[in-house]
């Protein structure tokens, strides 16, 4: 790749992924794996393992941030822990009381309007480089059993709601999604173990008939 195209941005699971990628791609300015080969769209149904770190993300938090998070047109949950998705794929996830991911559809700009303006009192930005992992297939509750101690068959798309757990020893966000295929599930965690978690979770997967799914073959589980 020319120097002058490069991405700006790497996926913080570019190291795990690069042995594997059989043909990459450039989303948000972000280098992204579109495939790893044939066998990517058979492990979609079973237990796909997908990146979607490229989608741009911002946080804050703060006594006056849903206040300040509402004046910018963005939405928030009125309950803690749980999440919104908005008419334009937006999604904004409610972590406690007074801190907020957002996190755009490709080719969004909500994340960018939050790191133009100032905060106000009571607002203070969060920074945020997460992995971004999903999974879908009907085997993903048996993935999660093996993988966490939480059950994800009790979240529910309908009920909006999110968790705050460990997976195979990392700290993850949790949300369940409709899909045109049915339920898949996102996670959110802190970049530095994202590798390890997407490795991880691949190797599981791979015991289940699935694997590693690039961005050609989740389609519009990647664009939602």
């Amino acid at each position: 790749m020319n120097a002058h195209f490069a991405p700006t941005r790497i996926s913080p699971l570019f190291d795990e992924q690069a042995p594997h990628a059989a043909k990459w791609t450039e989303v948000e300015t972000m280098q992204s794996v579109a495939s790893y080969g044939f066998a990517d769209a058979p492990h979609v149904p079973l237990a796909g393992i997908g990146d979607l770190s490229f989608r741009r993300r911002a946080g804050v938090k703060g006594p006056a941030a849903a206040a300040w998070l509402n004046v910018l047109g963005i939405a928030t949950p009125e309950r803690p822990n749980s999440y919104l998705r908005l008419d334009d794929g937006t999604l904004v996830l409610r972590m406690g009381n007074t801190e907020f991911l957002v996190e755009d559809v490709a080719g969004g700009n909500r994340t960018a309007t939050m790191l133009a303006t100032a905060p106000g009192a009571g607002v203070y930005p969060v920074p945020r480089y997460d992995a971004a992992l999903v999974i879908t297939g009907r085997n993903a509750i048996e993935l999660t059993r093996q993988t966490c101690a939480f059950d994800f068959a009790s979240l529910s798309p309908s009920a909006q709601a999110l968790v705050m757990t460990s997976m195979v020893g990392v700290g993850v966000t949790a949300i369940a999604l409709d899909g045109a295929d049915g339920t898949y599930f996102r996670l959110w965690c802190d970049g530095t173990y994202g590798g390890y978690l997407w490795a991880t979770l691949v190797e599981v997967a791979a015991d289940l008939g699935g694997g590693a799914v690039g961005l050609d073959a989740l389609g519009r589980v990647a664009q939602q």
